[in-house]
C-alpha cells in the first residue's frame, strides 16, 4: 500500500454535497437471502434520495427490508477517491402519500437512463450516512 495516502472520514455536509453532484448510484436490497445490487439514477430532495423504478425486485424487496445505497469516484492513476454510503429504508410515494411529499418527490425530476416505464417513485429515508476519501498526503 502507498503510505502517502490518507483515509479521511467525510462529514455529513460533504456527503450530501457529493450525493447532490451525482446522478447514478448503486442500490443494494436483500432478495430472500441474497443481496442484489442495482445501478440506479437518482436525485436528491434535501437529504433524501429519490429513485424511480419499474415493478420488480427493488420495489418488492427494497420496501420491506433495510437497503444500502452507494456512490463513489476514483482516479486509479493517482490512487485517490471517495465513497458515500447511505443505509436506510425505501418508501414508495403513491396516492396515499401527502401532497407535499408527492410534490417534493416529483419536483426532483429524476429521469432513469434505462428504457421502459418507471412509474414507481421511491424515497430512501436515511438512517445512517458515511463517507470516506483517500487522497495523497501533501508534503510540507
Amino acid at each position: 500500500m502507498d503510505r502517502n495516502n490518507e483515509l479521511e472520514v467525510l462529514p455529513r455536509e460533504v456527503c450530501l454535497a457529493l450525493l447532490a453532484g451525482e446522478e447514478v448510484g448503486r442500490l443494494a436490497v436483500i432478495d430472500g437471502f441474497q443481496p442484489r445490487i442495482f445501478p440506479v439514477n437518482y436525485a436528491m430532495d434535501g437529504d433524501t434520495i429519490v429513485i424511480r423504478s419499474a415493478a420488480g425486485t427493488k420495489l418488492t424487496f427494497g420496501t420491506r427490508d433495510p437497503v444500502c445505497f452507494e456512490i463513489d469516484h476514483y482516479d486509479r492513476a493517482i490512487r485517490e477517491g471517495w465513497s458515500v454510503v447511505v443505509n436506510g429504508s425505501l418508501q414508495e410515494v403513491n396516492s396515499l402519500s401527502s401532497r407535499t411529499l408527492m410534490r417534493n418527490t416529483l419536483r426532483t425530476g429524476v429521469e432513469p437512463w434505462a428504457a421502459g416505464v418507471k412509474d414507481h417513485w421511491l424515497r430512501l429515508e436515511t438512517a445512517q450516512m458515511t463517507g470516506r476519501r483517500i487522497e495523497q498526503q501533501k508534503e510540507d
